[in-house]
């Protein structure tokens, strides 16, 4: 970002933003508008917005061992920034980003994406090469997101050992949280995911939370209410859009993941287990081989995971098993 976003005192400083006290003081010190608007430097180290400031623009976190706390100030989107807050390896080794106190309202895309930003055709055909350039250890606690126009908060591929917790995601567009293909070991808990995925790109409704050939995952002590298609939903995509070149063909399934102890109210569907196994997905361009003569319906995978210790209340179905040796 330009220096001249910053007051004359601190233009000196651009280089320095690894130490938390100089960036905090530049921070606090920009003049707000009358409408609480602020503006802030790149982000490195220990970071704290100032809690009375409304930050019209997008914040991207490119280093490790970075914190962000926003201290309760909101990052408003307009309907006209795509992203609140990305965090992005730019596919070089991320890890050790902390997220919290934030509230992140109408951004066109998502509210928080975690990315390696390596185009589709340009991932490794060596998955650990993929997850060695991809954030890992990662960690969102208290946020609120609402109103995304697609995503809420995006687990991009490769994402690992990633956390939300205790946070607010609702109002979006399509799927209030997206676990990304290839991603694994992360953790989804205490968090509630409202009123998301009523309209979704003349595709459907959607689920609260979308566990996309994403395996290993925890999924415990969340509230799931009114969202379009259901609560969460675990399937391997059937490579959309192939002919895009922008497509990647599913490697792993939604396998071995634990969802217990969450709270389903309002849903049509609490759980649902390989929920495209019996969809027709005939116009959705996959990259699959049919399981049929007419290219409608595609294997899903939604195999040996647990479910244990959740309640449903005004659900239409509480779990829909179309996988194998679920639990």
């Amino acid at each position: 970002m330009k220096n001249n976003l910053l007051p004359q005192h601190c233009a000196l400083f651009p280089l320095l933003l690894t130490l938390p006290i100089a960036l905090s003081a530049c921070a606090n010190t920009l003049p707000l508008s009358h409408s609480n608007e602020c503006k802030i430097p790149s982000l490195h180290g220990n970071v704290s917005l100032n809690s009375s400031c409304v930050y019209h623009q997008q914040l991207v976190i490119t280093a490790s061992h970075t914190t962000l706390n926003c201290q309760g100030a909101t990052l408003e989107g307009s309907n006209q920034l795509a992203f609140g807050i990305v965090v992005n390896s730019k596919g070089k080794p991320l890890s050790d980003v902390t997220i919290q106190n934030c509230k992140i309202h109408n951004f066109t895309h998502s509210g928080i994406r975690i990315t390696s930003d390596i185009a589709a055709n340009k991932l490794s055909a060596d998955h650990q090469e993929n997850y060695r350039r991809t954030p890992t250890n990662v960690k969102i606690d208290n946020v609120e997101v609402t109103s995304s126009g697609r995503v809420g908060v995006y687990f991009d591929d490769y994402v690992t050992h990633s956390i939300l917790t205790h946070s607010v995601i609702r109002d979006s567009y399509m799927s209030g949280i997206y676990l990304e293909h290839s991603s694994r070991n992360n953790k989804i808990i205490d968090n509630q995911l409202i009123n998301n995925g009523h309209e979704s790109f003349g595709k459907g409704k959607r689920e609260g939370l979308a566990v996309d050939s994403s395996a290993y995952n925890l999924i415990e002590g969340n509230r799931f209410e009114s969202n379009g298609a259901g609560g969460v939903f675990l399937y391997k995509n059937c490579g959309e859009h192939y002919s895009t070149g922008k497509s990647v063909i599913r490697w792993q399934h939604s396998d071995y993941n634990v969802i217990k102890n969450n709270t389903f109210i309002n849903e049509p569907v609490g759980i649902w287990l390989a929920s495209r196994q019996n969809r027709d997905l005939s116009g959705f361009d996959c990259g699959d081989k049919p399981k049929d003569s007419s290219g409608k319906y595609f294997w899903d995978y939604a195999d040996n995971n647990l479910v244990e210790g959740n309640r449903f209340n005004g659900v239409g179905k509480s779990v829909h098993d179309d996988g194998k040796s679920n639990h």
